[in-house]
């Protein structure tokens, strides 16, 4: 089982380390520390572990419009700064979202701009380096146009910013925010997923009207192939062999939502598809990392609980479900931040009520 100890303490004091066997003959994995933090927990949680082990999470600190500060959590839990993100703003803009994203040994922070008035506008975005003691100068990467929500690492310190509506635009930026190319796809493609796999090829999972489509890019942004799936909302995932997995409902929410895992090679052509445990209730409202056997997956389970039972599952990469296990978070759904040797599980706790911080190694 994957079982959870009680907080033994707060404000970031260390736990008892223990090792949780998840199914006999999967191994285990430990657990390296539990922590509780006093920071807030936004509806969405944002947030993405390096290579090392740093955890970086991005905190509200106000209502309202978004006010948020960048937390910095060391491999060994300690609460080491937090940074409040300053970008250029005219009297009418304000941040609508912030992401964050690794890329080898580089942490970008990506802030989309919005304008008031009587219809919102989205006014382009800034790039800021994230480095060891704080926060560079941001850098305007796009202009008024797309709504930029979503960034990915694309290795070796590059990094792709993905926006939609205005229309779908895809930025290849290098560590310090200089675009290096810019594509522009259909404009009725929105809320694209991004993955790079480790030759550098991007595949991007869009929604249109009646389908999700998959593409698949070389490192200069040009389509190679692409593949229409008949499903509402998704997520995509870079696999280790070229190709790629999917994680998608084929509605667009309800009770009746299921999420199907699928697993594709690099010519797109289907391999798998099974159906998960999840249901996307809220739609998009599920995740999908690596894990050493295969996948973990995470979001909301068949029956509206009280008490937020999420449910966090692994897969083996032939499909087949090797563990399921429920997972309680007291508000939003928890948030997987995998790096080189683990994982953080992350649960937003009730207002006022900070967070819980797990580390796993595999």
């Amino acid at each position: 089982m994957f079982t959870v100890a009680s907080w033994a303490c707060l404000n970031g004091q260390s736990a008892d380390s223990r090792s949780a066997e998840i199914i006999p003959g999967a191994g285990t994995y430990t657990i390296e520390w539990q922590r509780h933090y006093q920071l807030q927990s936004g509806l969405v949680q944002e947030g993405i572990a390096a290579d090392n082990g740093t955890l970086w999470l991005i905190t509200p600190t106000g209502r309202g419009k978004l006010k948020a500060s960048l937390a910095k959590i060391g491999p060994d839990g300690q609460l080491l700064a937090s940074y409040d993100p300053l970008i250029p703003l005219k009297p009418i803009e304000w941040v609508g979202s912030l992401t964050l994203a690794v890329s080898g040994q580089s942490v970008g922070l990506l802030a989309s701009l919005v304008s008031d008035g009587r219809e919102q506008i989205f006014e382009g975005a800034f790039f800021t380096r994230v480095g060891a003691d704080g926060l560079g100068n941001p850098v305007r990467i796009a202009s008024r146009g797309p709504q930029f929500l979503t960034m990915t690492g694309a290795g070796t310190g590059e990094f792709i910013a993905a926006g939609d509506q205005e229309p779908l635009t895809l930025v290849k930026l290098d560590s310090g925010g200089k675009v290096l190319w810019l594509r522009t796809f259909s404009p009725t493609l929105v809320l694209p997923t991004v993955s790079v796999g480790s030759s550098g090829d991007l595949f991007v999972l869009s929604q249109e009207v009646s389908d999700i489509l998959l593409q698949m890019l070389n490192s200069s942004g040009l389509v190679l192939r692409s593949k229409r799936i008949a499903a509402k909302q998704g997520v995509v995932l870079a696999e280790p062999d070229g190709g790629c997995s999917l994680l998608f409902t084929t509605r667009f929410g309800g009770k009746d939502n299921k999420v199907y895992l699928m697993a594709l090679d690099r010519d797109l052509n289907q391999l798998d598809r099974v159906e998960t445990p999840l249901v996307g209730w809220g739609g998009r409202t599920y995740q999908l990392i690596s894990s050493p056997h295969g996948h973990l997956i995470i979001g909301e389970g068949p029956e509206p609980n009280p008490r937020n039972k999420k449910i966090l599952a692994e897969y083996a990469r032939s499909g087949a479900l090797i563990w399921q296990q429920p997972i309680f978070s007291s508000v939003h759904l928890p948030l997987l931040c995998p790096f080189r040797s683990g994982f953080y599980l992350v649960r937003g706790l009730s207002k006022g009520e900070g967070m819980d911080v797990e580390k796993y190694i595999y």
